[in-house]
């Protein structure tokens, strides 16, 4: 089964764009950007609507038309309204691209937040280079500037979800580092940055500092704005996901409910972070035996995504695949067979066809496709995952040693002795 996990992904000072002066229509948006940092999303709407209208009478360039464009987008995009959120970031791009000094900076601002439009959607790569193009471009005119810490941080949370933790964690190091030395209350960036950290860790096996670092990031997020906030939820799926990974499935199912009541309240029960809720919450279900409950979550988790145009996401195809393993243990071949090749091509789609985590997927299908007694299909994607790990991670990594072995075994049973020898040998000779 495959666990969604709902990283914390700020667009850098967000709802924080100061003017030098706080003249009537600068109130009027500062209230609104204390609305939308206190979760209440449709007042929040309304009033950034108001300041948009009233920026219209202003001149092209005027700096007070990008603030509102950049926050309302900001806005949207916590919202799930991914196109209407890029549509306001590259109209407000422009005019802080031909600002001065300081404000000119602010257009890494909106990189950053471009960037988590592509992230949502799927589009990795966009993502990663938009992301980057935005932290050279404060290194190079800001070098200790600490928003810079907010697309490091959600370039760890795009490394994060294509599996590269060990490039992801010391960027998200760097990230709270930055933040903690900026902020001495308890503040929501520390929380997003331990967020960020814990994950990577659950990544690479170390649950212990994974659980400790998202139950820190939930204590800080609770203070510094409240029980109830949706970003509460953030943290609490994460650490579902850490204690489902150390098999305490019941505690997980208890955190996952926790968190969908929070999201639905704070985004409505359509929003997307409720669909990854509930993928979690059916892995949590299934382990614990209830079956057709875990399939129902699926289905309600892939409906979600697909109507909030989130289809091409990585996390999608974790809950088709975990559908399709329902399927399975219901004798339903066909059905399963289908949702693991629909799952595999988002995968392909989203990552690129070379990304070293498909290689599982490809291990999944050739488990599937050798059960039903498919040996050809299944020495098929056995070979594309060895070579995709030889290629990425080279001939003697460990990784190539279990795809050896795998084929091998595979060979073995089929009496293909011959065949199985070398490939076995060799799986034994990486250390």
């Amino acid at each position: 089964m495959r666990v969604s996990v709902a990283v914390c992904l700020l667009t850098a000072s967000l709802w924080a764009m100061q003017a030098e002066e706080m003249d009537p229509w600068e109130e009027q948006l500062a209230n609104a950007n204390r609305v939308a940092r206190a979760g209440r999303y449709t007042e929040a709407e309304r009033m950034y609507l108001e300041s948009a209208r009233a920026a219209e009478t202003f001149a092209q360039d005027d700096l007070r038309r990008a603030k509102v464009y950049n926050n309302l987008g900001a806005l949207y995009h916590h919202l799930a309204r991914y196109a209407a959120a890029e549509a306001l970031y590259r109209r407000a791009l422009p005019i802080y691209e031909k600002q001065p000094g300081v404000f000119r900076l602010t257009s890494a601002t909106v990189l950053n937040n471009i960037a988590e439009t592509y992230r949502a959607r799927g589009r990795y790569q966009d993502a990663e280079s938009m992301y980057r193009q935005a932290i050279l471009t404060r290194e190079r005119m800001k070098p200790n500037d600490p928003e810079i810490a907010a697309p490091l941080n959600n370039l760890a949370v795009l490394l994060t979800l294509e599996h590269r933790p060990q490039e992801a964690e010391p960027l998200a190091r760097r990230a709270l580092a930055i933040w903690e030395n900026k902020h001495d209350e308890p503040h929501m960036n520390v929380a997003a940055a331990l967020n960020t950290l814990g994950e990577t860790l659950r990544l690479q096996g170390r649950y212990a500092e994974s659980e400790q670092c998202h139950l820190r990031a939930i204590e800080i997020r609770k203070a510094a704005a409240s029980p109830g906030h949706p970003e509460v939820a953030t943290g609490l799926s994460n650490l579902g996901s850490v204690l489902h990974l150390q098999g305490r499935f019941a505690e997980a199912e208890k955190t996952y409910l926790e968190a969908i009541a929070i999201r639905e309240k704070g985004l409505g029960p359509a929003h997307p972070t409720v669909g990854l809720l509930l993928n979690n919450l059916g892995t949590a279900v299934q382990a614990q035996g209830r079956l057709a409950e875990a399939g129902d979550h699926y289905r309600r988790s892939m409906e979600i995504l697909e109507a909030a145009g989130a289809s091409g996401h990585t996390d999608y195809a974790k809950a088709v695949e975990n559908l399709a393993g329902v399927f399975l243990r219901q004798e339903k071949v066909k059905g399963a067979e289908s949702l693991y090749l629909r799952a595999l091509a988002v995968r392909e789609k989203a990552l690129g066809e070379r990304n070293v985590t498909l290689g599982e997927s490809y291990d999944w299908l050739a488990g599937f496709y050798a059960r039903q007694g498919r040996v050809t299909e299944a020495e098929r994607y056995l070979k594309k995952a060895l070579d995709l790990r030889e290629e990425v991670l080279g001939p003697e990594s460990p990784e190539v040693a279990r795809s050896l072995r795998r084929l091998g075994n595979l060979y073995v049973s089929q009496k293909r002795d011959s065949v199985a020898a070398p490939l076995l040998r060799r799986a034994d000779s990486i250390r």
